[in-house]
């Protein structure tokens, strides 16, 4: 049934273990981010059987559903609705506020459990995390969780390149490692990790120019399409057709480039002008933004222009192409973004093959 999502399990068996391997040959903890694709079972079953260490997800929901003897770690900062939630489906989790990280020692000590706490640091994208520089801050949330005997504490982690766009390099690692540093010598203990990697971290990691003291890191993008965003950049040792998205075609029309009469705006209240090429041999696909937006796709014909969606149509132009009928089916690449849509869309249909 179309429209529908294909995962290769060969080619993302091979991903990870790639990513894994390179990860392992320097001591370094890899742990797979699962929000991509929704942390979908016949996926998870791919990963299960790999060499990834950790698993991921910045939604508890994700990690609730998952059946493995695989650490947990939540990589979005607990929410206090969701703290006994966050305790019950998750080893670890990344916190920054003294008062969450309260709740969660209340938690766990009602739950019988040690949760682990990876203080989050901002080492300048300003997203999540307590800013590097405001040690008194740090210190006062790594006192809490040491002297808690509900939690422990495992380390700092930071998130680059996702909101501010700050490119992984030597000066924010070493930045990072010179917070755990501090903790270490403040309170006398031993980190057992630094987060500091992620798909934007590739290229120190390729190049093996990542300090050893950064031993642990959350990878997605990476191994599931073997593409890296912040840097723009197709990882080549990796497959980048992994996931293939596929619909069909419900229509086929010469029809002319411009909409005729006056004009004002689509269903989504948004002006587009579009360039009068003449007529033009256009189709139309089952799906639409509901499902995904198309300028995260990617379609293998190269011949093939995606003109617009509603939220139910996509058109693309075939440019005069006889090779296509009604019936046949359109396939694409696909990047990060189409990939989150589309598994949590519940009209796109999800195979392994």
């Amino acid at each position: 049934m179309y429209p529908c999502v294909e995962c290769n399990r060969k080619k993302l068996l091979q991903n990870i273990e790639t990513v894994a391997r390179m990860l392992h040959a320097e001591n370094k903890t890899m742990c797979a981010v699962v929000k991509g694709f929704s942390a979908d079972e016949a996926v998870m079953q791919i990963l299960e059987e790999s060499g990834c260490d950790w698993l991921a997800s910045s939604r508890i929901e994700d990690l609730a559903k998952l059946q493995t003897q695989k650490t947990r770690l939540l990589i979005r900062l607990s929410q206090p609705c969701e703290i006994k939630e966050v305790v019950c489906s998750s080893e670890v989790s990344f916190e920054s506020e003294c008062k969450t990280i309260l709740l969660l020692q209340e938690e766990a000590g009602k739950q019988n459990k040690t949760h682990g706490i990876m203080l989050a640091i901002d080492m300048g994208d300003l997203r999540e995390g307590i800013f590097y520089r405001n040690l008194e801050e740090i210190d006062e949330a790594a006192a809490i969780v040491l002297q808690s005997s509900n939690l422990q504490l495992l380390g700092v982690g930071t998130n680059l390149g996702c909101f501010g766009g700050v490119i992984t390099d030597a000066a924010n690692m070493q930045g990072l490692i010179d917070v755990a540093t501090h903790i270490e010598q403040r309170f006398s203990v031993k980190l057992p990790y630094i987060s500091g990697m992620s798909t934007a971290a590739m290229e120190m990691i390729e190049n093996k120019t990542m300090p050893l003291q950064v031993n642990h890191g959350r990878f997605g993008e990476a191994w599931l399409l073997g593409f890296d965003s912040v840097d723009n950049r197709r990882l080549a040792y990796l497959h980048d057709d992994a996931f293939l998205f596929k619909a069909q075609i419900i229509e086929i029309k010469e029809k002319p480039s411009q909409p005729i009469g006056t004009i004002g705006g689509n269903a989504f209240g948004q002006h587009v002008e579009y360039k009068n090429e003449g007529t033009m041999k256009r189709a139309l696909l089952a799906f639409g933004t509901q499902d995904v937006e198309y300028e995260y796709l990617v379609p293998l014909d190269e011949n093939i222009e995606i003109i617009g969606a509603s939220s139910d149509h996509t058109i693309i132009s075939l440019h005069g192409s006889d090779e296509y009928q009604v019936g046949d089916v359109v396939t694409f690449k696909l990047k990060y973004h189409a990939l989150l849509h589309l598994y949590t869309s519940r009209y796109v249909k999800k195979y392994v093959v």
